[in-house]
């Protein structure tokens, strides 16, 4: 009967921890060719948090926006942008500069959120504005959703 209860308890942890976990979405690649966008199935009120999954290479540091549209079926609900290299919570940071040329990796959270006004699929198209600069590369930069 001891076994039993301990167990239980096991277990009742383990359901409370994975309770608490953050989901994380499919990324969606910014720099590919079509863009793409998310249909996501969201539930009222369920905060969804953006993250940047990122790794460039430049000279002179670059100016971006990251714009995002939200709809609902074919109705749009809201237009925002952010400057998607201020991202807060940085993870997984490299910073390597060789012969003027920074290499920097990082995985960090945008500003800003997206909290459903109910339950139903919305579509997020987002949409990266970047400068071009002659010393500019992006190897990789996708944008990660994670449900709260």
């Amino acid at each position: 009967m001891n076994i039993n209860i301990k167990t239980f308890f096991f277990t009742l942890i383990l359901l409370f921890i994975l309770a608490c976990t953050k989901k994380e979405s499919p990324r969606l690649n910014l720099i590919a060719t079509p863009p793409q966008q998310a249909n996501l199935s969201c539930e009222k009120h369920h905060q969804i948090d953006f993250y940047l999954d990122c790794d460039i290479e430049f000279r002179q540091f670059p100016v971006m926006v990251l714009d995002f549209e939200f709809y609902k079926g074919n109705q749009q609900l809201m237009k925002g942008g952010t400057d998607p290299l201020k991202c807060t919570n940085i993870t997984k940071e490299s910073k390597k500069i060789k012969k003027g040329i920074t290499r920097w990796k990082f995985y960090g959270k945008l500003e800003g959120n997206f909290i459903p006004p109910s339950d139903t699929i919305f579509n997020i198209v987002p949409t990266l504005i970047k400068n071009n600069q002659q010393d500019f590369i992006i190897h990789k930069m996708d944008l990660v959703f994670v449900y709260k």
